[in-house]
């Protein structure tokens, strides 16, 4: 079924100066009174459409790309939208508001904005911390943003089978319950431990050796 849109307009038929209910009929401004029945046209008034300049961070590089919205959109840090330059288009998260007076607040409209700063988030690098005795190694699990990590979830990595313990978001939260989920593009950090190996232990499989300190499945220990 299609969606049926409402707007209130005065109908030259029944209700010259009182607005009433009218069906739109085309977006051009093509509307049927619901009094009478009576069809009609209205002025739209276009919205004028201007382009945002968008630095985006994918992992450990920036460029600079554009996005098109209306002027008197809203703009609010966590937005997220797809931005384009000549050869990229890329899902990204709203990280930093400047105005064109430079300040830096929390939404804007996009007329008083110079530049957003974002994030890539539809693949993303998650840091994942692998416990395995009293060796704590990290390894980097690319995936895309909305993929799901869930505590007490496996994950299968390069000859591993780990156990996800918890997991640090970025707004600071710690998600540690049992069938908690969070979604790749919003974890800061994974904690995990081995459960099984597919090859003999060593720095050959695809680790990076962070630290001999190991978490222990907490997570409160920052790398």
């Amino acid at each position: 079924m299609n969606k049926i849109e409402i707007a209130e307009a005065v109908c030259p038929s029944c209700s010259p100066d009182e607005p009433t209910a009218h069906v739109i009929l085309k977006k051009g401004g093509l509307v049927k009174c619901e009094e009478c029945g009576y069809v009609h046209a209205i002025p739209v008034q276009k919205k004028k459409l201007i382009k945002l300049r968008v630095i985006v961070s994918r992992q450990d590089k920036s460029s600079v790309q554009f996005i098109e919205v209306d002027e008197d959109d809203i703009i609010h840090i966590g937005d997220e939208f797809v931005v384009e330059s000549e050869d990229e288009v890329s899902g990204v998260r709203v990280q930093s508001i400047e105005t064109k007076t430079k300040a830096r607040p929390e939404a804007a409209p996009a007329s008083e904005i110079d530049t957003l700063w974002a994030r890539t988030i539809d693949d993303v690098i998650v840091k994942i911390a692998v416990q395995e005795g009293p060796i704590t190694e990290s390894v980097n699990y690319k995936v895309t943003g909305d993929h799901e990590f869930d505590i007490g979830g496996t994950i299968k990595l390069k000859g591993y089978d780990v156990v996800v313990v918890s997991i640090k978001t970025r707004d600071g939260a710690h998600a540690k319950r049992e069938g908690q989920f969070v979604k790749a593009k919003d974890v800061k950090r994974i904690y995990s431990r081995i459960l099984s190996r597919e090859r003999p232990t060593g720095r050959g499989g695809g680790f990076k050796l962070r630290s001999r300190k190991a978490y222990r499945g907490t997570g409160d220990e920052e790398a």
